[in-house]
């Protein structure tokens, strides 16, 4: 026996069950997929309740269409308003440093920024002695790349 026709849930009721807990869902994974599919089935609920959609084929095929016209038009919209980064990096760029630990060539060493020993590096064919001072270039990761300041 379908729990829908025996007239318990509607089609509109279960469409918004199914957007709430794949909204849900999506919150839990950060993907930016399943919470399209979650509004196209809230879309669908709110058409199918209008009296719009009232088979089950045509729920489909709007739940299909929108859902997945928002996952490639919006994706990635989204996903550059929520996960912005903020370009740290730029903020290091021609800050001057005291080289705490010597900069071998083609190795690493230490400098001091803000209170704090920063793993260094130099693409540069000259070592940086321990107590000159330096010019941050770049940041890779978490080291930062630095020119010796003549």
């Amino acid at each position: 026996m379908d729990i829908l026709s025996i007239g318990v849930l509607s089609y509109s009721t279960v469409w918004a069950i199914l957007g709430i807990v794949l909204i849900v869902a999506e919150l839990m994974t950060m993907a930016f997929v399943l919470v399209f599919f979650g509004l196209g089935s809230l879309l669908t609920a709110f058409l199918t309740w209008l009296g719009i959609t009232p088979d089950f084929t045509s729920q489909l095929l709007v739940f299909s269409i929108s859902s997945l016209g928002m996952l490639l038009i919006l994706r990635t919209f989204a996903k550059k308003q929520f996960f912005r980064k903020s370009d740290i990096s730029q903020e290091f760029i021609g800050q001057k440093v005291k080289v705490t630990r010597a900069i071998s060539v083609n190795g690493e060493g230490a400098v001091s920024y803000r209170g704090s020993e920063w793993i260094a590096f130099s693409d540069s064919n000259e070592a940086i002695p321990s107590g000159s001072m330096a010019e941050i270039i770049g940041t890779e990761g978490i080291r930062v790349k630095v020119r010796k300041i003549s």
